[in-house]
């Protein structure tokens, strides 16, 4: 069956009312300056603070601007999960509201994935990347995850395996059946897409801390589901 669009961009949201408007806006325009035609934009929303709202006023001036707000917080991994499964694009993007500049790198995402990728990772980590405002403890952790699992896995030409800014193809996303509910499921699918045999390449990107509200991501809960997430692809997932 042909797809309605190109590409789906997928965002979860969770409590975002500081920066939502800016930030969608900002995706729109940023996308229009780039020449990307033939996408939709498909926001999963967990929110409580009215968020929900502005994504409302804002969806009356998009006609690609799909949203589905969902009463009971399930985490960004479930989130992600439901807008794989509602994308009407051939190729899907994962994007998160807090960065809406990163826009920039979607034309290089798009052209891996037309050329034959079946999943393109962005890298926080390769020689021309930059990292500004990081935690210096996430970043010992993730550093370390992330050596751990190139050194099981024998993937040593990727470099970052958690970040949730992510292109792929969709029947190719859908077919992981996908079940991380948190953070990990950016280690999920490229875990289960190296079982796969999927062909994935890595794109290096520039990383800065948010410009408002706060980060989800929380290392003492989220380090123990990726160690638990690691354990259980590495023993039970062929």
């Amino acid at each position: 069956m042909q797809s309605k669009y190109e590409l789906s961009i997928i965002i979860p949201t969770y409590n975002e009312k500081e920066l939502i408007k800016d930030s969608i806006t900002r995706i729109f325009a940023n996308l229009k300056k780039l020449n990307v035609r033939n996408f939709e934009i498909i926001v999963v929303d967990d929110s409580k603070d009215g968020t929900e709202n502005i994504l409302s006023n804002l969806s009356k001036f998009y006609t690609n601007f799909k949203i589905i707000h969902r009463q009971n917080s399930r985490g960004v991994g479930s989130a992600i999960i439901e807008g794989i499964n509602k994308a009407s694009g051939e190729f899907g993007i994962i994007f998160m509201s807090d960065a809406p500049d990163d826009i920039k790198y979607i034309p290089i995402i798009l052209k891996k994935l037309r050329s034959g990728c079946d999943f393109v990772h962005t890298s926080r980590f390769m020689k021309d990347s930059k990292i500004e405002g990081y935690p210096f403890i996430k970043t010992l952790a993730n550093r370390l995850a992330n050596y751990s699992v190139r050194a099981a896995f024998l993937r040593f030409d990727l470099k970052d395996f958690t970040s949730l800014f992510k292109g792929f193809k969709v029947d190719k996303a859908r077919d992981l059946h996908l079940e991380a509910d948190e953070f990990d499921i950016g280690l999920e699918m490229a875990l289960k897409a190296i079982r796969k045999n999927y062909r994935i390449i890595e794109v290096s990107v520039n990383w800065k801390e948010r410009e408002a509200g706060k980060s989800k991501l929380r290392l003492s809960k989220q380090a123990p589901q990726y160690a638990k997430r690691i354990l259980k692809l590495f023993f039970t997932y062929w």
